[in-house]
């Protein structure tokens, strides 16, 4: 698969967003690794590893949304025949579970794709809040 594959598995991660801030992760766990060395660091707990404890937090965080929408802005990507990366903001409106009101959400995002077979799928995906400077006291342990 050639680089323009790589940029297509990109979108159609993207498009499943859609969904995920809709509550349904289904369309994005279709695009992760069934591998057991898969991984997830999301903004809403540690990092988990394993095909079954991805499914889990994806799953969890699913549940937070009720309606929203997502654009994307890149910062870098890049691939190899076998490997790619991509890192972005990942700008959300979002209605929580419970609530009337769309609120923002930005999100600092690395994914990690590899071919598995004929097709790309998330290797890795770490998500946090910080998109400004911040202060090394951010950082302490307490």
């Amino acid at each position: 698969m050639s680089q323009p594959d790589f940029g297509a598995a990109v979108d159609a991660y993207r498009k499943a967003l859609n969904a995920f801030v809709k509550g349904d992760a289904r369309p994005v766990l279709e695009h992760f690794s069934r591998r057991d060395d898969v991984t997830l660091a999301n903004p809403l707990g540690p990092p988990c590893r394993g095909r079954a404890d991805v499914e889990k937090a994806v799953e969890a965080a699913a549940a937070n949304f009720e309606d929203g929408s997502v654009r994307f802005e890149d910062l870098s990507r890049y691939a190899t025949p076998d490997l790619g990366y991509v890192v972005y903001l990942e700008r959300a409106e979002v209605r929580l579970a419970g609530s009337d009101e769309m609120v923002p959400s930005t999100l600092r995002v690395t994914m990690i794709f590899r071919r598995e077979g004929d097709n790309w799928k998330v290797a890795h995906r770490h998500a946090d809040p910080i998109t400004a400077t911040r202060p090394i006291s951010t950082i302490i342990d307490k």
